[in-house]
C-alpha cells in the first residue's frame, strides 16, 4: 500500500540523537496487513540513514536498496528503497510508533546531522461487518424509535444519511425516527483515515416486527386465558357434580 500523509505540523522538540530537523514532522497512516513507505527526501543527503523507533536503532539503509538489520525482529519486515527510504511490509498495530531517520545532509555548503520524523499509525480496513446497528422501539402505535450505529476501532467517524430525508434527527451516532416510512432507507457510513464502509437499514421493518410480536403476545395471552377459563369451568362442574351427588345420597338416606 502506498503511504498516505494526513497532515504536517512543525516539530515541537528534537530527539536527543539528532541536532536538528531536516523537515517537518510527517504523519503517516497505513492499512493493517498492508505495506507502507517512510519516504526520504534524498536531496542533500549524504551516506547512510540510521533508523530508530522508540530509541531502538533497528536498521541502517543506504541508497541502492542496501540495508543492514540490527534487530532480528525486523528481518523480512523492513527493506530499503532505491533512495534509502524505508519500506515496512505487512504492518500490524504493534508497528505503530514514532520512527526517526538520522542522516547527514549538506545545506548551504555545510554538513549537519538532522532528523526526519514519522508518526506511523496503523488502522483496520473497515467493512460492513464492522458496523453494528441496534434498535430501540417505543411501545406506542406511532412506533417512535432510535437507531444507533457503532464501530469498534480508533479514529472512526460515523454519519447517517437518507436519500429521501435531508433533515435527519441525529444525536451523535443515533438517529431518532417517528412512524418511519416503509420505503425509506437509512445508511450509516463509518470512516477511518484509510477506509470507509456503509450499511443500510429500513427501520419500518422493526416497527412491523414489534407489532407482530405484540399481536403474537396477545394471542398467547388469550390462549392462556382460554385454558384457564376452561380449567376453572371443569373444576366448577366437578365441584358442582360432587355436591349434587352428595345431596342425592343424603336425601336417599333420609327417605330410607
Amino acid at each position: 500500500m502506498r503511504q498516505s500523509v494526513l497532515g504536517l505540523r512543525p516539530m515541537q522538540s528534537l530527539d536527543a540523537l539528532c541536532e536538528g530537523s531536516c523537515e517537518e514532522r510527517n504523519h503517516v497512516v497505513a492499512a493493517e496487513g498492508g505495506d507502507v513507505i517512510l519516504q526520504l527526501n534524498p536531496v542533500g543527503a549524504l551516506g547512510d540513514i540510521t533508523w530508530f523507533v522508540s530509541g531502538n536503532h533497528f536498521a541502517t539503509s543506504e541508497s541502492g536498496r542496501n540495508i543492514k538489520i540490527r534487530d532480528n525482529r525486523y528481518k523480512g519486515k523492513v527493506y530499503s528503497m532505491e533512495d534509502g527510504s524505508l519500506l515496512l511490509k505487512n504492518v500490524v498495530r504493534k508497528d505503530q510508533g514514532t520512527y526517526i531517520a538520522s542522516t547527514l545532509r549538506r545545506t548551504s555548503g555545510k554538513e549537519e546531522l538532522c532528523a526526519l520524523i514519522y508518526d506511523l499509525r496503523v488502522y483496520e480496513m473497515l467493512s460492513d461487518d464492522n458496523i453494528e446497528i441496534e434498535y430501540e422501539v417505543s411501545s406506542n402505535e406511532t412506533c417512535n424509535m432510535t437507531v444507533s450505529c457503532s464501530v469498534k476501532g480508533s479514529d472512526v467517524t460515523i454519519t447517517w444519511e437518507s436519500y429521501k430525508h435531508n433533515d435527519i434527527n441525529v444525536t451523535s451516532n443515533i438517529i431518532h425516527i417517528q412512524d418511519p416510512d416503509p420505503k425509506v432507507v437509512y445508511t450509516c457510513t463509518a470512516r477511518n483515515p484509510i477506509s470507509n464502509a456503509s450499511k443500510s437499514v429500513t427501520p419500518w421493518g422493526q416497527c412491523k416486527k414489534g407489532r407482530r410480536q405484540k399481536q403474537e403476545d396477545y394471542t398467547v395471552l388469550n390462549l392462556i386465558r382460554l385454558k384457564l377459563a376452561g380449567c376453572i369451568l371443569i373444576i366448577t362442574c366437578f365441584i358442582f357434580g360432587h355436591h349434587m351427588k352428595t345431596e342425592v345420597v343424603a336425601s336417599s338416606e333420609e327417605n330410607g
